[in-house]
């Protein structure tokens, strides 16, 4: 068989035939200058005709991070604190006039002091009633430390194999003072075939390739000369960097498609809220733990909120004192409007939800009503990877006569389908302001387990009676986190990753 190669692909045999071994591609690629993607395809075309390959090695490698490099050059803070002593020779010396001598950062200092004690070169004391150093030691030997730190300086750049277990073990020392920057790549070794080595450049004919025939090619009839360039359809194109709407914003969408489908209306609310929309009128005694600090984001600026209109403020007031008319004994406590004045980072959009229900009431409405909430939600959280300060609540109720447990259920149904999940369960549940109330889950197909995904219920007596919603008029009412959806949506097990924007992950995401 006639082996036709491009003159580039040639001309990187001919170079390999010189070597006595195996060669790295980024060596090669410098040597020829020529482009790394170059190279290998002209390796993918020594490996057609079985002249030539290439095996992969995973290499880690390991090198100095900015603060690394200036103690390269300066010293490690132990050695620039030990200079200062032997240059004055100080043989003692307050603690405070050392940090002052010393112009380091005091958290640097204080790492500095800590390896001098470590080394055995300085002893610290308080026996004269002030804190001194003193230098307990004659000779201060480089350490195992400074020594593979020099080793950078012969090489900026080391390969982690080639360290012995003692250099290992310091360079764990020295990444536990974050020092240091990992890399790991994958590194491909280029190498001839039996048949590569014997073959006679000789013997290979040069090929001519073009990627389409000009009308001047058809009427010379030199297209003859030349081998059109194959096309593999099957490859992907390149890919697309472009910009694109966030994840967390197509998915809103999307459910904001399904609730308009279903026949509901959006609404929004104030991020800033009272504590009387937030808490009171969800029938939430004042003296209830969820309202304390650790849970709430209480607000100095603005410090009080207004109220609605004196006959709803007392219709609250009434329900929690003594249940007012909605059959109900209240909690029987003395109910304060300051504390219900009081301004918060709303904690749920349920607060939007009575909004509604107050605007229900004024305007005199009649039902049925399906409205739904998506928006942002504080609560004093300790950030970790599965809760969050500042999130997204789902947030859905319908006004009606006459509804029931079997209505909501059909409605979470669909929307749970809507979203992708086919299988949906609901089991009794307990939340404060529904009664009776509902637990929701899906099954979810990659785990094959089933998840909770939020609560819902009727709204209480005591939480509708006080705007003029009494039976047979219902309001059904269901809430969830967004997060909970979107990290089952995009596969993701750190909800800090829908917000940190791990850009890996957004690229793989479709426009």
């Amino acid at each position: 068989m006639t082996i036709r190669l491009k003159k580039e692909v040639i001309d990187i045999l001919k170079a390999l035939k010189k070597k006595s071994s195996e060669v790295l591609a980024t060596d090669l690629a410098k040597e020829l200058k020529i482009d790394y993607i170059v190279l290998m395809s002209a390796i993918n075309d020594l490996i057609e005709y079985n002249l030539g390959g290439f095996k992969e090695k995973e290499v880690y490698q390991i090198s100095l991070n900015d603060e690394g490099i200036d103690y390269l050059k300066d010293g490690l803070p132990e050695r620039q604190l030990l200079n200062i002593l032997s240059e004055n020779k100080f043989k003692e010396l307050s603690l405070d006039d050392f940090l002052e001598k010393s112009h380091l950062d005091r958290n640097i200092f204080y790492i500095g002091i800590s390896n001098l004690k470590k080394n055995r070169w300085i002893a610290q004391s308080k026996a004269s009633g002030e804190n001194k150093i003193f230098l307990t030691a004659d000779k201060f030997p480089e350490t195992d430390m400074e020594k593979l730190l020099l080793k950078f300086k012969e090489n900026p750049v080391i390969d982690y194999s080639l360290l012995s277990k003692d250099e290992i073990k310091q360079l764990d020392l020295l990444n536990k003072r974050k020092l240091l920057k990992q890399h790991r790549k994958t590194e491909r070794i280029i190498n001839l075939t039996e048949k590569g080595k014997k073959i006679e450049i000789s013997k290979i004919k040069e090929l001519e390739q073009v990627s389409k025939i000009t009308s001047e090619m058809l009427i010379s009839g030199a297209w003859k000369k030349y081998d059109l360039k194959p096309f593999d359809v099957t490859k992907p194109g390149p890919l697309l960097k472009a910009g694109k709407i966030h994840p967390m914003i197509r998915l809103i969408n999307e459910i904001r498609e399904i609730f308009i489908s279903m026949g509901f209306t959006e609404i929004r609310g104030p991020i800033i809220e009272s504590a009387f929309y937030n808490f009171d009128a969800l029938f939430q005694p004042q003296d209830h733990p969820a309202r304390e600090m650790q849970d709430t984001f209480y607000l100095n600026n603005p410090k009080v909120a207004k109220l609605p209109e004196k006959e709803r403020v007392q219709a609250v007031k009434e329900t929690h004192e003594n249940g007012g008319d909605s059959g109900s004994h209240g909690w029987g406590y003395k109910w304060n409007t300051n504390t219900a004045k009081r301004t918060v980072l709303r904690t749920h959009t349920t607060s939007t939800t009575i909004r509604r229900l107050a605007e229900f009431y004024r305007n005199n409405e009649k039902p049925p009503v399906k409205v739904f909430c998506i928006d942002r939600v504080f609560r004093n959280e300790k950030v970790d990877r599965s809760h969050l300060a500042e999130f997204t609540q789902v947030e859905g109720i319908v006004i009606d006569d006459n509804v029931t447990l079997c209505d909501l259920i059909g409605l979470l149904s669909e929307f749970y389908r809507k979203l992708g999940f086919k299988k949906i369960i609901t089991r009794p549940g307990f939340f404060p302001y529904t009664e009776p109330s509902m637990e929701v889950s899906v099954y979810y197909d990659k785990l094959g387990e089933w998840l909770e995904m939020g609560g819902s219920g009727i709204f209480r007596p005591e939480v509708t009676y006080p705007w003029g919603i009494k039976d047979p008029t219902r309001v059904l009412a269901w809430g969830q986190g967004l997060e909970r959806i979107a990290m089952l949506y995009f596969d993701r097990d750190d909800i800090r990753d829908l917000y940190i924007n791990p850009i890996k992950w957004l690229r793989s995401q479709s426009y």
